[in-house]
């Protein structure tokens, strides 16, 4: 616990002078409470990215960012069996909110006041389908020195390794020291991770498919369960709604708005050995841990939700274990930044085989703003602002634009739209429809 002498001589300090607590102190307060590792950020590093303006918009005296982590137990995750990883999951979500709020009361005490940002639902749904996440806990866990991303897009910590949960309180106080990010990297290369995807998402090169991940293994979350509920709507008869939509699926929905959204795969953390707490195992017997860890999963027999004549629809088809259950991934955006954070995860590698475009956007309308997307080498990348010399250049109405994209444009209002100015587009029109051919539902 901070000393009373500290506390003191902070609650003393007039209103003009900076007040600044021992780092040393609050750490050990959030390891008291439960937290099994903790660092700081300061609000001023330009590192954070995004992340700085998440925070000042949650909580506006943002002076510090304290990251902190809840080890996973690392056998449960492993399993085979997906209910004892989800509760794993959940459970330690659970931990990390209560651990949040019992911190806060004790820094309290001493005269500083916070917000936590709890990393799990709810979220905020009026920002579907852009980013629904108030705050990203990653980069500030790596500004924090708790860990670094790895392959698996997981941060992995220098000891639980990708068995942890993450979460950020908000602090209205300066710390006399801040952490920096590790200067060595966790992972092992072991490539376990990018094995074990069931739909290939996972690439070392390229990075994340986000896509691929979604659309399997959040299907009992927002876009399947658009999907979901799609299929109920649109059947006329029970009997084609079970074409659609197997018994053992409606009773997944059923458990996931029950007991909490269940995760159809985890196998990228599963199988990771990184850390001092299992690298050890790992490197005694390679051949033990794939044959009890890695063989189970790969080879257990279950659906596998991709779209269709994508890259993830044709990894799974690899494994005769797993059975393709086509979905469609419903991304519907509603403005400029739904648009511009969902395009990442609407993006289909598969058809940007070749694809090597710089695109423009100059947004006017009810939402305002500029933003370029960069195709190449089969990787997406979104920039705020014109960056780089553009193929094409779109200018467009925000609502006109949000119609063509949610595929609700006709013939009639494409004219419309066109000889009224409301989008204007510079280029070949030969690189748009190539452009477009690169997201599910185009």
């Amino acid at each position: 616990m901070v000393s009373n002498q500290l506390a003191s001589s902070n609650s003393n300090q007039s209103s003009d002078e900076k007040k600044v607590f021992s780092s040393e102190q609050i750490r050990k307060i959030c390891l008291e409470e439960g937290a099994d590792d903790a660092g700081f950020v300061e609000i001023t590093r330009d590192a954070l990215g995004n992340s700085k303006k998440e925070a000042q918009t949650l909580y506006p005296k943002t002076k510090t960012i304290i990251s902190f982590c809840k080890r996973n137990n690392p056998e449960n995750i492993q399993s085979v069996s997906r209910p004892l990883a989800n509760e794993e999951f959940h459970k330690t979500y659970d931990d990390l909110s209560i651990i949040a709020r019992k911190i806060i009361r004790r820094l309290n005490e001493i005269g500083i006041r916070g917000v936590s940002c709890h990393p799990t639902f709810p979220m905020d749904m009026n920002d579907w389908a852009g980013k629904i996440w108030q705050i990203s806990h990653k980069p500030i866990a790596e500004q924090a020195g708790i860990g670094k991303t790895g392959i698996n897009r997981m941060i992995l910590h220098p000891k639980f390794g990708t068995f942890l949960l993450l979460d950020s309180i908000l602090i209205d106080v300066e710390v006399d020291s801040y952490g920096k990010p590790l200067d060595y990297d966790p992972c092992v290369s072991c490539m376990l991770c990018v094995a074990a995807c069931p739909v290939g998402a996972l690439d070392a090169r390229k990075g994340l498919d986000f896509n691929a991940c979604m659309t399997h293994n959040y299907r009992d979350f927002m876009g399947g369960f658009e999907d979901w509920v799609e299929n109920i709507v649109s059947s006329n008869s029970v009997e084609e709604f079970r074409k659609k939509s197997f018994d053992s699926e409606n009773i997944s929905k059923w458990q996931s708005l029950s007991f909490g959204p269940q995760y159809k795969a985890a196998y990228c953390i599963s199988v990771c050995p990184a850390g001092d707490d299992l690298y050890e195992i790992y490197k005694n017997d390679k051949k033990q841990w794939n044959e009890q860890i890695v063989k189970p999963l790969k080879n257990k027999r279950e659906p596998i939700y991709v779209s269709k004549d994508s890259r993830a629809e044709e990894y799974a088809k690899r494994n005769p274990n797993k059975e393709i259950r086509y979905v469609r991934n419903i991304l519907r955006p509603n403005s400029m930044y739904s648009f511009l954070t969902g395009v990442r995860v609407a993006f289909e590698r598969k058809h940007a085989d070749g694809v090597n475009l710089t695109v423009h956007f100059d947004f006017n309308g009810r939402d305002t703003g500029q933003a370029t997307i960069i195709i190449k080498d089969g990787v997406i990348d979104v920039k705020e602002g014109f960056v780089e010399k553009s193929d094409l250049v779109i200018t467009v109405d925000v609502d006109s634009w949000i119609k063509i994209v949610n595929s609700e444009a006709n013939e009639d209002f494409m004219n419309e739209i066109f000889t009224s100015g409301k989008i204007k587009i510079q280029g070949n029109l030969n690189d748009l429809k190539k452009f477009q051919n690169c997201f599910v539902g185009q």
